[in-house]
């Protein structure tokens, strides 16, 4: 129906049903032209920055099954953000040249980054660490971690061995976006 015929069908009625019947339209024209509910601008969480990563054990297990660990307690992780690229580095104590490298997304207050271990002698656990997560604070995180060890297991629903634990972490620098 065209807004030409909606007048032909409004101008014989009464003047105060044609008046309520104008209202409604434009009632309903404003509706449509605002969209959705809940379509405004919501603050954007983001793990930009420098984080200190802190990590708890769960139920009291300290390694994997295979008895691999990653042999920290805490960590300082950075991570960068340029244009819809998002990578994470975590800066390890064990030496300069281990730098697990990583990408990260963030879907409202929910988070989760993805981390390749690799190492450079054969006596440290290899594989990848998965950290899915939600912001209590834009400066605080919370979630738990596995890790995917380069070493099968046929007793795990994955075939390899794997770990996981908590963490909470708390941002000690902003930056590293644009």
């Amino acid at each position: 129906m065209t807004a030409m015929n909606a007048c032909y069908l409004i101008r014989p009625m009464h003047k105060a049903v044609r008046g309520i019947a104008s209202l409604a339209i434009t009632f309903c024209v404003t509706l449509a032209s605002i969209g959705k509910p809940g379509s405004v601008a919501q603050n954007q969480h983001t793990l930009a920055g420098e984080w200190i990563v802190i990590s708890s054990a769960i139920n009291g297990q300290l390694s994997s099954p295979k008895g691999l660990t990653l042999g920290f307690p805490d960590r300082d992780m950075i991570f960068d953000q340029q244009g819809d690229v998002r990578a994470g580095v975590v800066l390890r104590e064990e030496g300069a040249n281990v730098r697990p490298l990583g990408v990260w997304r963030v879907m409202g207050d929910r988070f989760s980054a993805t981390f390749q271990l690799w190492c450079p002698d054969a006596g440290g656990p290899c594989g990848s660490i998965v950290m899915r997560g939600q912001f209590v604070r834009d400066d605080k995180i919370s979630g738990t971690m596995t890790a995917f060890f380069d070493v099968t297991d046929d007793a795990s629903p994955t075939g390899y061995d794997t770990w996981t634990f908590s963490f909470v972490g708390n941002r000690i620098a902003t930056g590293g976006s644009n």
